[in-house]
Protein backbone atom coordinates (compact mmCIF):
# COMPACT_ATOMS: atom_id res chain seq x y z
CA UNK A 1 0.00 0.00 0.00
CA UNK A 2 1.53 3.66 -0.96
CA UNK A 3 2.32 6.08 1.59
CA UNK A 4 0.01 8.52 2.40
CA UNK A 5 0.80 11.53 4.44
CA UNK A 6 -3.00 12.41 5.82
CA UNK A 7 -3.46 8.46 6.92
CA UNK A 8 0.11 8.74 8.55
CA UNK A 9 -1.12 11.76 9.99
CA UNK A 10 -4.59 10.39 11.29
CA UNK A 11 -2.32 7.27 12.70
CA UNK A 12 -0.40 9.31 14.85
CA UNK A 13 -3.35 10.85 16.27
CA UNK A 14 -4.73 7.89 16.60
CA UNK A 15 -2.09 6.49 18.52
CA UNK A 16 -1.57 9.36 20.65
CA UNK A 17 -5.61 9.24 21.26
CA UNK A 18 -4.90 5.43 22.44
CA UNK A 19 -2.10 6.02 24.60
CA UNK A 20 -4.08 9.24 26.39
CA UNK A 21 -6.96 6.55 26.80
CA UNK A 22 -5.02 4.28 28.66
CA UNK A 23 -3.53 6.62 30.68
CA UNK A 24 -6.83 7.85 31.71
CA UNK A 25 -7.70 4.60 31.90
CA UNK A 26 -5.14 3.87 34.41
CA UNK A 27 -6.10 7.30 36.29
CA UNK A 28 -9.49 5.68 36.74
CA UNK A 29 -8.66 2.14 37.78
CA UNK A 30 -5.82 4.19 40.49
CA UNK A 31 -8.72 6.16 41.40
CA UNK A 32 -11.32 3.21 42.02
CA UNK A 33 -8.28 1.72 43.99
CA UNK A 34 -8.33 4.69 46.16
CA UNK A 35 -11.91 5.13 46.52
CA UNK A 36 -12.28 1.48 47.38
CA UNK A 37 -9.57 1.79 49.94
CA UNK A 38 -11.24 4.47 51.98
CA UNK A 39 -14.79 2.32 51.63
CA UNK A 40 -12.90 -0.19 53.82
CA UNK A 41 -11.88 3.13 56.44
CA UNK A 42 -15.18 3.87 56.09
CA UNK A 43 -17.24 0.70 56.85
CA UNK A 44 -14.81 0.21 59.68
CA UNK A 45 -15.30 3.80 61.08
CA UNK A 46 -18.91 3.23 60.78
CA UNK A 47 -18.78 -0.60 62.48
CA UNK A 48 -16.48 0.96 65.40
CA UNK A 49 -18.89 4.11 65.63
CA UNK A 50 -21.53 1.66 65.94
CA UNK A 51 -20.28 -0.40 68.84
CA UNK A 52 -19.38 2.55 70.62
CA UNK A 53 -23.17 4.11 69.94
CA UNK A 54 -23.95 0.53 71.15
CA UNK A 55 -21.72 0.74 74.33
CA UNK A 56 -23.05 3.75 75.48
CA UNK A 57 -26.34 2.97 74.52
CA UNK A 58 -25.76 -0.23 77.51
CA UNK A 59 -24.66 1.90 79.86
CA UNK A 60 -27.95 4.58 79.29
CA UNK A 61 -30.20 1.82 79.51
CA UNK A 62 -28.83 0.66 82.75
CA UNK A 63 -28.25 4.14 84.29
CA UNK A 64 -32.60 4.49 83.49
CA UNK A 65 -32.75 0.84 84.32
CA UNK A 66 -31.00 1.82 87.76
CA UNK A 67 -33.19 5.02 87.69
CA UNK A 68 -36.46 3.19 87.34
CA UNK A 69 -35.96 0.89 89.33
CA UNK A 70 -34.54 2.57 92.64
CA UNK A 71 -36.57 6.19 91.98
CA UNK A 72 -40.14 4.61 93.51
CA UNK A 73 -38.01 3.40 96.54
CA UNK A 74 -36.49 6.24 97.55
CA UNK A 75 -39.58 8.15 97.47
CA UNK A 76 -41.35 5.51 99.65
CA UNK A 77 -37.55 5.61 102.27
CA UNK A 78 -38.43 9.63 102.04
CA UNK A 79 -41.62 9.26 103.02
CA UNK A 80 -41.28 6.67 105.72
CA UNK A 81 -38.61 8.62 107.18
CA UNK A 82 -40.30 11.79 107.26
CA UNK A 83 -42.92 9.37 108.98
CA UNK A 84 -39.77 8.52 111.34
CA UNK A 85 -38.85 11.55 111.84
CA UNK A 86 -42.03 13.43 112.89
CA UNK A 87 -43.16 10.45 115.18
CA UNK A 88 -39.52 10.65 116.82
CA UNK A 89 -40.26 14.33 117.10
CA UNK A 90 -43.61 13.66 118.54
CA UNK A 91 -41.73 11.21 121.03
CA UNK A 92 -39.71 13.69 122.30
CA UNK A 93 -42.31 16.28 122.82
CA UNK A 94 -43.91 13.89 124.90
CA UNK A 95 -41.18 12.70 126.75
CA UNK A 96 -40.48 15.96 127.48
CA UNK A 97 -43.74 16.97 128.81
CA UNK A 98 -44.08 13.74 130.93
CA UNK A 99 -40.61 14.99 132.58
CA UNK A 100 -42.59 18.28 133.37
CA UNK A 101 -45.21 16.55 134.91
CA UNK A 102 -42.66 14.59 136.98
CA UNK A 103 -44.06 11.85 135.38
CA UNK A 104 -40.35 9.95 135.10
CA UNK A 105 -41.68 6.12 134.22
CA UNK A 106 -43.78 7.59 131.25
CA UNK A 107 -41.04 9.92 130.07
CA UNK A 108 -38.05 7.22 130.20
CA UNK A 109 -40.58 5.05 127.79
CA UNK A 110 -41.38 8.07 125.53
CA UNK A 111 -38.12 8.76 124.91
CA UNK A 112 -37.14 5.50 124.42
CA UNK A 113 -39.56 5.27 121.69
CA UNK A 114 -38.24 8.29 119.81
CA UNK A 115 -34.45 7.09 120.03
CA UNK A 116 -36.50 3.95 118.50
CA UNK A 117 -38.22 5.95 115.62
CA UNK A 118 -34.53 8.22 115.17
CA UNK A 119 -33.00 4.76 114.35
CA UNK A 120 -35.50 3.47 112.47
CA UNK A 121 -35.11 7.12 110.52
CA UNK A 122 -31.64 6.64 109.74
CA UNK A 123 -32.01 3.20 108.83
CA UNK A 124 -34.06 4.87 106.20
CA UNK A 125 -31.67 7.50 105.14
CA UNK A 126 -29.18 4.68 104.37
CA UNK A 127 -31.11 2.69 102.38
CA UNK A 128 -31.95 5.65 100.40
CA UNK A 129 -28.37 6.81 100.17
CA UNK A 130 -27.44 3.53 98.87
CA UNK A 131 -29.97 3.70 96.21
CA UNK A 132 -28.83 7.29 95.02
CA UNK A 133 -25.17 5.53 94.86
CA UNK A 134 -26.19 3.07 92.33
CA UNK A 135 -28.28 5.54 89.89
CA UNK A 136 -24.88 7.99 90.82
CA UNK A 137 -22.44 4.83 89.65
CA UNK A 138 -24.96 4.51 86.67
CA UNK A 139 -24.74 7.54 85.76
CA UNK A 140 -21.07 7.62 85.99
CA UNK A 141 -20.48 4.71 83.84
CA UNK A 142 -22.83 6.35 81.07
CA UNK A 143 -20.65 9.36 80.84
CA UNK A 144 -17.47 7.27 80.96
CA UNK A 145 -18.91 5.72 77.70
CA UNK A 146 -19.61 8.87 76.16
CA UNK A 147 -15.73 10.14 75.18
CA UNK A 148 -15.63 7.11 72.95
CA UNK A 149 -18.69 7.73 70.85
CA UNK A 150 -17.61 10.90 70.39
CA UNK A 151 -14.22 9.39 68.92
CA UNK A 152 -15.80 7.29 66.85
CA UNK A 153 -18.49 9.81 65.73
CA UNK A 154 -15.53 12.34 64.83
CA UNK A 155 -13.50 9.57 63.28
CA UNK A 156 -16.28 8.06 60.84
CA UNK A 157 -16.61 11.95 59.92
CA UNK A 158 -12.94 12.45 58.96
CA UNK A 159 -13.23 8.69 57.20
CA UNK A 160 -16.44 9.91 55.13
CA UNK A 161 -14.56 13.33 54.20
CA UNK A 162 -11.78 11.26 52.58
CA UNK A 163 -14.13 8.68 50.94
CA UNK A 164 -16.37 11.64 49.68
CA UNK A 165 -13.21 13.56 48.02
CA UNK A 166 -11.79 9.78 47.12
CA UNK A 167 -15.55 9.22 45.31
CA UNK A 168 -15.03 12.88 43.61
CA UNK A 169 -11.73 11.88 42.38
CA UNK A 170 -13.07 8.72 40.67
CA UNK A 171 -16.15 10.62 39.16
CA UNK A 172 -13.88 13.23 37.65
CA UNK A 173 -11.54 10.52 36.17
CA UNK A 174 -14.40 8.46 34.91
CA UNK A 175 -15.26 11.74 33.23
CA UNK A 176 -11.78 12.18 31.71
CA UNK A 177 -11.63 8.28 30.36
CA UNK A 178 -15.38 8.88 28.85
CA UNK A 179 -13.70 12.14 27.30
CA UNK A 180 -10.53 10.04 25.78
CA UNK A 181 -12.46 7.11 24.83
CA UNK A 182 -14.80 9.65 22.89
CA UNK A 183 -11.56 11.04 21.20
CA UNK A 184 -9.91 8.02 20.51
CA UNK A 185 -12.85 6.45 18.87
CA UNK A 186 -13.22 9.78 16.86
CA UNK A 187 -9.70 9.33 15.50
CA UNK A 188 -10.10 5.82 14.73
CA UNK A 189 -13.18 6.47 13.00
CA UNK A 190 -11.29 9.02 10.97
CA UNK A 191 -7.92 6.77 10.66
CA UNK A 192 -10.31 3.54 9.56
CA UNK A 193 -12.53 5.75 7.09
CA UNK A 194 -8.90 7.01 5.64
CA UNK A 195 -7.55 3.36 5.43
CA UNK A 196 -10.54 2.50 3.60
CA UNK A 197 -9.99 5.15 1.10
CA UNK A 198 -6.48 4.45 0.59
CA UNK A 199 -7.09 0.80 0.22
CA UNK A 200 -9.48 1.76 -2.24
CA UNK A 201 -7.33 4.11 -4.18
CA UNK A 202 -3.98 1.54 -3.77
CA UNK A 203 -6.44 -1.20 -5.29
CA UNK A 204 -7.37 0.56 -8.04
CA UNK A 205 -3.71 1.19 -8.53
CA UNK A 206 -3.09 -1.91 -8.55
CA UNK A 207 -5.63 -2.89 -10.84
CA UNK A 208 -4.71 -0.24 -13.53
CA UNK A 209 -1.40 -1.60 -13.15
CA UNK A 210 -2.19 -5.12 -13.35
CA UNK A 211 -4.26 -4.19 -16.45
CA UNK A 212 -1.26 -2.03 -18.17
CA UNK A 213 0.58 -5.17 -17.56
CA UNK A 214 -1.93 -7.44 -19.06
CA UNK A 215 -2.06 -5.60 -22.07
CA UNK A 216 1.67 -4.99 -22.39
CA UNK A 217 1.89 -9.23 -22.02
CA UNK A 218 3.47 -9.48 -18.73
CA UNK A 219 3.40 -12.63 -17.98
CA UNK A 220 0.72 -13.64 -15.66
CA UNK A 221 2.41 -14.83 -12.54
CA UNK A 222 3.92 -11.64 -12.19
CA UNK A 223 0.60 -9.39 -12.81
CA UNK A 224 0.28 -8.89 -9.38
CA UNK A 225 3.55 -7.08 -8.49
CA UNK A 226 4.34 -4.69 -11.07
CA UNK A 227 6.04 -1.41 -10.87
CA UNK A 228 5.12 1.02 -13.54
CA UNK A 229 6.48 4.69 -14.44
CA UNK A 230 5.77 6.73 -16.88
CA UNK A 231 8.51 8.73 -19.12
CA UNK A 232 7.95 12.18 -20.44
CA UNK A 233 7.56 11.09 -23.86
CA UNK A 234 4.84 8.95 -23.03
CA UNK A 235 6.37 5.75 -23.19
CA UNK A 236 5.19 3.12 -19.94
CA UNK A 237 8.18 0.94 -18.08
CA UNK A 238 6.40 -2.16 -16.14
CA UNK A 239 8.75 -3.70 -14.29
CA UNK A 240 8.70 -7.54 -12.86
CA UNK A 241 9.98 -10.55 -10.90
CA UNK A 242 13.31 -8.74 -9.87
CA UNK A 243 14.96 -10.19 -6.26
CA UNK A 244 12.82 -9.07 -3.00
CA UNK A 245 10.78 -5.79 -5.40
CA UNK A 246 9.32 -6.08 -8.73
CA UNK A 247 12.33 -3.91 -9.78
CA UNK A 248 15.19 -5.38 -7.95
CA UNK A 249 18.06 -7.26 -9.60
CA UNK A 250 16.95 -9.82 -12.40
CA UNK A 251 13.96 -7.81 -13.12
CA UNK A 252 11.86 -8.05 -16.48
CA UNK A 253 11.06 -4.81 -17.98
CA UNK A 254 8.33 -4.00 -20.87
CA UNK A 255 7.91 -0.66 -22.62
CA UNK A 256 4.86 0.32 -23.88
CA UNK A 257 5.15 3.47 -26.37
CA UNK A 258 2.05 6.79 -25.81
CA UNK A 259 -0.02 4.44 -28.11
CA UNK A 260 -0.28 1.03 -26.58
CA UNK A 261 2.52 -0.59 -28.60
CA UNK A 262 5.04 -2.86 -27.13
CA UNK A 263 8.21 -1.53 -28.31
CA UNK A 264 11.12 -3.18 -25.40
CA UNK A 265 10.58 -6.51 -23.85
CA UNK A 266 13.10 -8.39 -21.45
CA UNK A 267 12.17 -11.44 -19.15
CA UNK A 268 13.24 -11.73 -16.23
CA UNK A 269 17.35 -12.18 -15.92
CA UNK A 270 17.60 -12.15 -19.23
CA UNK A 271 20.64 -10.02 -20.74
CA UNK A 272 20.10 -6.40 -21.71
CA UNK A 273 20.76 -5.11 -25.22
CA UNK A 274 19.03 -4.23 -28.41
CA UNK A 275 17.87 -7.97 -28.76
CA UNK A 276 15.22 -6.71 -26.05
CA UNK A 277 13.13 -4.28 -28.63
CA UNK A 278 10.85 -5.24 -31.09
CA UNK A 279 9.75 -3.24 -34.18
CA UNK A 280 11.88 -0.59 -33.35
CA UNK A 281 14.95 -3.28 -33.75
CA UNK A 282 14.43 -3.39 -37.39
CA UNK A 283 15.58 0.85 -36.81
CA UNK A 284 18.56 -0.16 -35.56
CA UNK A 285 19.83 -3.24 -37.72
CA UNK A 286 19.26 -0.73 -40.67
CA UNK A 287 21.02 1.94 -38.93
CA UNK A 288 24.13 -1.14 -38.35
CA UNK A 289 23.70 -1.99 -41.89
CA UNK A 290 24.01 2.05 -43.28
CA UNK A 291 26.95 2.19 -41.14
CA UNK A 292 28.85 -1.18 -42.69
CA UNK A 293 27.77 0.33 -45.98
CA UNK A 294 28.50 4.12 -45.54
CA UNK A 295 32.12 3.75 -44.01
CA UNK A 296 31.29 5.86 -41.23
CA UNK A 297 29.39 6.41 -38.20
CA UNK A 298 28.01 10.02 -37.65
CA UNK A 299 24.48 10.86 -39.65
CA UNK A 300 20.90 11.36 -38.94
CA UNK A 301 18.78 7.91 -39.09
CA UNK A 302 15.66 6.48 -37.06
CA UNK A 303 15.66 4.59 -33.83
CA UNK A 304 13.16 3.00 -31.86
CA UNK A 305 10.53 4.85 -33.80
CA UNK A 306 12.05 7.98 -32.91
CA UNK A 307 14.65 10.35 -35.53
CA UNK A 308 18.15 9.53 -34.23
CA UNK A 309 21.75 10.89 -34.73
CA UNK A 310 24.01 8.20 -34.20
CA UNK A 311 27.88 8.17 -33.88
CA UNK A 312 31.32 6.69 -33.63
CA UNK A 313 33.70 7.47 -30.17
CA UNK A 314 36.66 5.84 -28.52
CA UNK A 315 35.92 5.46 -24.57
CA UNK A 316 38.45 5.42 -22.35
CA UNK A 317 39.92 1.65 -22.69
CA UNK A 318 40.48 3.02 -26.54
CA UNK A 319 37.70 0.87 -28.22
CA UNK A 320 35.44 1.75 -30.19
CA UNK A 321 31.45 2.54 -29.21
CA UNK A 322 28.31 4.04 -30.80
CA UNK A 323 26.38 6.50 -29.50
CA UNK A 324 22.98 7.42 -30.13
CA UNK A 325 20.58 9.65 -29.69
CA UNK A 326 16.90 9.65 -30.06
CA UNK A 327 13.59 10.74 -28.38
CA UNK A 328 10.23 12.40 -29.10
CA UNK A 329 11.67 15.80 -29.61
CA UNK A 330 14.52 15.09 -32.02
CA UNK A 331 17.70 13.04 -30.95
CA UNK A 332 19.01 16.27 -29.19
CA UNK A 333 15.36 18.46 -28.07
CA UNK A 334 14.09 17.97 -24.87
CA UNK A 335 13.62 14.64 -23.04
CA UNK A 336 15.92 12.60 -25.48
CA UNK A 337 17.65 9.53 -24.51
CA UNK A 338 20.93 8.11 -25.31
CA UNK A 339 21.73 5.07 -25.88
CA UNK A 340 25.67 3.14 -25.92
CA UNK A 341 26.88 -0.08 -27.23
CA UNK A 342 30.68 -1.64 -28.18
CA UNK A 343 31.20 -1.25 -32.16
CA UNK A 344 32.16 -5.00 -32.18
CA UNK A 345 28.77 -6.48 -30.50
CA UNK A 346 26.00 -3.62 -31.97
CA UNK A 347 22.90 -5.41 -30.98
CA UNK A 348 23.66 -5.50 -27.16
CA UNK A 349 23.66 -1.84 -25.54
CA UNK A 350 26.35 -1.66 -22.59
CA UNK A 351 24.34 1.79 -21.53
CA UNK A 352 20.82 2.82 -22.45
CA UNK A 353 18.46 5.37 -20.72
CA UNK A 354 15.21 2.40 -20.56
CA UNK A 355 16.84 0.46 -17.35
Amino acid sequence: MAKDAELDRLKAAQDLAFQRKQDAYKAQEKTWADMSSARGSLNKAHEEKQRAYEAQDTTWQAYQHVRSSNGPRIDQLNSQQETAFQNMKRSFDDASSAHDRRDGAEAKRLANQGHAFKAEAQGYVMQRRALVDEIRAARATHEASKPAFQRAKEAFAAAKRTFDAAKDEHRRAQENFKRAKEVFDQASKAFKARLEVVRSHSKKRQDDKKSIAKKAGVPYQYQDKVWVSKDRDGSTNIYFGGVGKPDGPGHGHYVMDSSGKVTYKREPFDDHGGQNFTESQRDYEDLVRQESTSGEFGFLCRFRGYDAYAETKINREGRPKIDIFYGPNGPFGSGHHHAVAYRESPLNFISDDLR
